[in-house]
This record gives C-alpha cells, structure tokens and sequence, in this order.
C-alpha cells in the first residue's frame, strides 16, 4: 500500500512543519506585543492564545529518543526523520527548554555528520543522501537559515555555539566578498564558495545577513528580542 504525503486537492504537505510552527508562534507572540500597545486588547488576547495553543501542540514534534523536533505526518502521526536548520526553529518561539535545546546544540548543530563543519549551516544535513546534490536547497548554505537559527539561539543559554555561527558565518560572507567583490545567494558547505554552481546569483541581498548575524552579536543592534 503506497502512502501519500501530498493533499491533491488543496496542494499542501500532509505535514505539521516544525520550522512553520516555530515562526508562527514567534509571530503571535510579536504581534500580541504590537497589538496591545495599540489598544487592541482583544486582537492581542487571541494572538497569545493562538500562541500557547501552538506551543502547547509542538510538543508532538519532540522526540527525545533524538533530541529534536521533527516535521510530523499528518496522515500517519510519524515523524519524518528528514531534517533541515529549519528544525532548529522552535527555538525562535522559546518552545524548548534549556536542556532541550542543550541536546538540540550537542546531538544536531555541533554534529560533524549532520550541520557542523568549517562551514555551516548547510540546508541538508551531511550525511543525507540529498547532500550531494549540491543544488539549492540540497545540501548549501543559506544566509536566512543562518541567521533564524542564530536568532533563536539568542534566546538561551548557548553563547559558545552563538559565537561560532557568528564567526563562521562572518567568515563565509569575506571568503566571497574579499576575493572578488561578491555576495551569494547560497554557498557550497564544503569550499565555501558561491559561484561553482549556476543557480546561486551573485549579489544577492539576503547574502548579507551573514554579516548582520556578527553586527547582532557584537552588540550593535542591542534592541533585537524575539521575547
């Protein structure tokens, strides 16, 4: 018997999407806060609500045999064991606990196997088989995912492995930059490169968040909180 992952009709993953979840509540909880400052009560009432319901459900997501939260079927209930930065997301939200989000840094982002390397963070993990591909969002580095999981780190307690994608993207973002005057829209994750493949445009303005994540973390931007 064939399983479907794909709703026909409405066009949609049968998917309950950790990294979606996780930019979602981040939202509610920010637009509860602009809500409320304009008088909104209500609106700013149903947004934490929205928000805490949410929370309260990505609980599905987590598997602690694993130390992640995983995209979930919702067909079938099982969790899908293809991951991406985007997985690192509910962070963004402060879903996790401090010592969930220990193992999501010790087991996943500092995993060589997985996200961590001289360059990071790619969009597929090392040892996925889609790595090797080496084509958009298989297996390259994006700035975006740089920098919301780096936004989402700002929210606990792991300041070495905050430091390091900061230092490791700031470097990404010269090698470029430096040599001939370029900003990529995404990189290799094994040379660092941006123009060894046709699809990665050259000046690309997202490419620069790499830079605003080492701006962030040296204290230039102090008013960011995701909080």
């Amino acid at each position: 018997m064939m399983i479907l992952f794909f709703d026909q009709e409405k066009h949609m993953m049968l998917l309950n999407d950790a990294g979606l979840c996780g930019l979602y509540v981040m939202d509610c909880n920010l637009l509860a806060k602009i809500a409320n400052e304009l008088g909104y009560k209500k609106d700013a009432k149903e947004l934490r609500n929205r928000a805490n319901t949410y929370s309260k459900n990505m609980g599905k997501l987590w598997d602690d045999s694993n130390g992640l939260y995983y995209n979930r079927h919702t067909n079938t209930g099982f969790l899908n064991p293809r991951i991406s930065p985007t997985n690192f997301y509910p962070m963004l939200a402060n879903i996790p606990t401090q010592q969930q989000v220990r193992r999501m840094m010790d087991e996943h982002f500092l995993n060589p196997e997985e996200f961590w390397g001289e360059w990071i963070i790619p969009a597929t993990p090392r040892n996925d088989p889609a790595f090797k591909d080496n084509t958009y969002w298989r297996g390259r580095i994006w700035a975006p995912l740089n920098f919301l999981v780096y936004l989402g780190m700002r929210n606990y307690d792991v300041h070495t492995e905050r430091k390091a994608l900061s230092e490791k993207s700031r470097k990404l973002l010269l090698k470029s930059w430096e040599s001939n005057g370029y900003i990529f829209e995404n990189y290799n994750s094994e040379t660092g490169v941006g123009d060894d493949v046709r699809n990665s445009d050259k000046f690309y303005h997202w490419g620069a968040l790499l830079g605003f994540i080492t701006l962030i973390e040296e204290g230039h931007f102090k008013d960011i909180q995701l909080k």
